[in-house]
């Protein structure tokens, strides 16, 4: 019985000393103390919150960044959320040497100083920009990626998708263009959502290009795209039949930017295709179409009959 006693602690010895190994291997920013902080919201929400050693222990330190996110515009994406604080020269470590802040989302997680800089806006109108890109990374702006074009209504608002085509929006550029990068933008607009609602000064808007800056009706669009989030495509059914005439028109609002798509399903011995237009031009023909709305708010598609008569139905997806 001693003898395994004995085992017994050298066992733990050696679990001691590669605990005191690893941890004398690792960078002071990679010990830290933290945990799941109620965020006050009304959905109950916690807010996991891992603060540098570097700080001593206080749980003030992290209850006060849970409840000020909990004050922010946002949805359940706030639970899948780490905010990582830590000095300034760790941030630019795991950031960029320039960097105040960044958000990897892949770990859905915020890198952040909770220290206000010299000459460089509060601490958490930084974070709320990060958590812009949280927002973004959390919602669906198909076929786009909603992390470089922005949540769904926004960006349509925006003409993002245009403006891309155009060369006037870069989506995801993080290097030459970055003044026109629209994922930034969004966090940009993001950002200036939640100081409004909060009351508080705005430090400007110097990161993407002035005509990014967002109107009352794109910051309307941006909360309701967090409060009630664009979840896919609607579908809908037209109907018409043939008993003389070979056109059949139909006018289709498109009031977000995605992927339109129309099929024909027409009686078994007549010959019939769709024709969809933009602005009097055809730009698509065939009995099944599909079609990138990419600013257009008004299309026109046809049913042609080139034989045979009776009723057709068109089935059609838009986002």
């Amino acid at each position: 019985m001693q003898l395994l006693g004995m085992q017994g602690t050298l066992r733990r010895v050696k679990r001691l000393l590669a605990v005191v190994v690893i941890a004398l291997a690792l960078p002071a920013s990679a010990l830290a103390w933290g945990g799941s902080y109620p965020s006050g919201d009304s959905m109950g929400t916690f807010v996991h919150i891992e603060v540098s050693d570097s700080y001593p222990v206080d749980d003030a330190l992290p209850q006060d960044w849970a409840t000020y996110l909990g004050s922010l515009v946002h949805g359940p994406e706030l639970a899948r959320l780490t905010l990582n604080l830590m000095p300034l020269s760790d941030v630019q470590t795991k950031c960029g040497s320039q960097a105040l802040a960044c958000y990897d989302p892949t770990l859905q997680t915020i890198f952040a100083s909770p220290e206000d800089q010299l000459d460089s806006p509060p601490a958490k109108e930084i974070v709320t920009h990060e958590y812009g890109h949280h927002v973004a990374n959390s919602s669906n702006d198909t076929p786009w990626d909603a992390l470089n074009y922005g949540t769904k209504r926004w960006s349509s608002y925006e003409n993002i998708c245009a403006k891309a085509a155009g060369g006037t929006a870069s989506p995801g550029d993080e290097g030459s263009h970055y003044f026109q990068n629209s994922g930034e933008a969004f966090a940009e607009s993001y950002r200036v959502l939640n100081l409004q609602k909060l009351g508080l000064p705005d430090s400007g808007w110097d990161i993407v290009a002035p005509s990014f800056y967002p109107d009352a009706t794109a910051l309307t669009l941006l909360q309701e795209d967090i409060t009630t989030p664009w979840v896919g495509p609607t579908a809908s059914k037209l109907h018409g039949s043939f008993g003389t005439g070979v056109v059949r028109t139909f006018r289709v609002q498109t009031h977000l930017d995605g992927t339109l798509t129309a099929r024909l399903v027409a009686p078994t011995k007549a010959k019939m295709r769709l024709a969809l237009y933009n602005a009097g031009t055809l730009v698509l023909r065939g009995t099944s179409i599909r079609y990138e709305i990419c600013g257009e708010r008004n299309l026109t598609l046809k049913v042609e009959r080139l034989s045979g008569r009776g009723a057709f139905t068109v089935n059609v997806s838009k986002p």
